[in-house]
This record gives structure tokens, sequence and C-alpha cells, in this order.
């Protein structure tokens, strides 16, 4: 499906189902967001790396106007809704400060392998684990998928973007699941490092040898 939606481009990769706190204080977005209030719309955040906008980006809504400043600037809540495909930027919208553009929404394709779902939540959950971090991630209301991963695992920004550009949650898996596999090895030994690091500086508990050769 084609349309035309308004753009607010930005140098970060959101993802479907991501909710995002966004601080609006050029009047041109703040334009955009106060239509996309007013009229219930959606608008687009095209994907920018080095100063320029890339092919792939996310339709969002706006979630909620938190605060209002009285320089027109704004506090908002937007959520992920579409992974879109930029078709056509359009510089001059009649009676806009900001641009639009062309998009096409990219269908996402909830297929599931149960083997490669099972090595993605082993090898996720081992990760978290070393790092960390799992009692931050694995909430109550977690569900599994690689857009729910996707900032968690590590990827560089321009890997979290080829995540993005892909229409299958199998094939986002992989991803995910190569890059873990590539990493683990370097994560292991940094929390081993951090283990004997915690130990300086404490009795230990030790047995000596029997008899020394």
């Amino acid at each position: 499906m084609q349309k035309f939606i308004p753009i607010f481009p930005l140098n970060l990769v959101a993802f479907p189902g991501e909710v995002i706190n966004l601080h609006i204080f050029e009047p041109r977005y703040q334009q955009l967001i106060r239509e996309c209030y007013e009229e219930e719309k959606m608008f687009g955040i095209p994907v920018v790396e080095n100063n320029r906008m890339l092919d792939y980006g996310t339709e969002m809504e706006l979630v909620k106007i938190q605060k209002e400043y009285p320089n027109g600037e704004m506090d908002v809540k937007v959520k992920g809704v579409h992974v879109i495909q930029i078709l056509e930027t359009v510089k001059e919208v009649p009676g806009k400060l900001y641009d639009g553009a062309i998009v096409s929404v990219i269908q996402n394709i909830e297929d599931r392998h149960s083997r490669l779902f099972a090595e993605l939540e082993e090898l996720t959950e081992t990760l978290f684990a070393l790092l960390d971090i799992k009692q931050d991630i694995y909430k109550p209301d977690f569900v599994l998928n690689s857009f729910k991963l996707g900032h968690y695992v590590g990827f560089e920004f321009m890997e979290e973007y080829e995540l993005l550009r892909h229409p299958r949650e199998t094939s986002r898996q992989k991803l995910i699941v190569e890059h873990i596999k590539k990493i683990l090895p370097s994560v292991r030994q940094i929390a081993e490092i951090k283990e004997k690091a915690k130990l300086n500086g404490h009795f230990r508990m030790t047995n000596p040898p029997d008899t020394l050769k």
C-alpha cells in the first residue's frame, strides 16, 4: 500500500511496537505533531545516517502530548506501527513547514520456525544473564520477538537498520542469532574479568594442595 505521510527524519532506528519519548523544538515539527494530534493521523520517521536520509523508516502514531511549553516546544510519546519504504520525498508541501513522503507500507510477515525460536530464546537469555540485564528486559508483559530485541543485543546502528529492512520475522531472528553467536565469546570473557575483579581485595576460601612437586 502506498500513501503520503508527513515525515520527521531522525538519526535513530525506531522499531514497530517501540514507544519513544521525543522533545519537539523545531516549529516545522511542532506543526506536524499538532496536526497529527488534531487530525489523528500518522507520520514517518525515516532513518538518517551521516546526514543522509535512508530508504526505510517507521510509521509512527502519536500516543500522547505529555507536556507543552510556553514557547511552543513539546514533550511527546510516540509508538512505532509499521515499517515503511520511502519512495519519493516531497520537499514542498503546500501550506506546511515540514516535508512529506510517498511511502510504501511493508507487510510484516509473522512466520515462525520453532527450532530457530528456541535457539534465539536460549541465546538471548544467556547474553542478558552475562550482561546482568535480564531482569530489566524480561518484564511480565514481555513477548520475545526480533523487534523487541533489536536495541538490546549489541547491534551497531546500521545493523539495527538492516534488521528493520527485513520483512520476515524468521529472517530477523536469524540475524540476531548469528550476531549473538559472534559476540558471545567476548561477552563471556568480559563477564569473567568482572567476576575476578570483584574478588580483588576480598578474602577468598581456597584449598591448598596436599603436596607440592
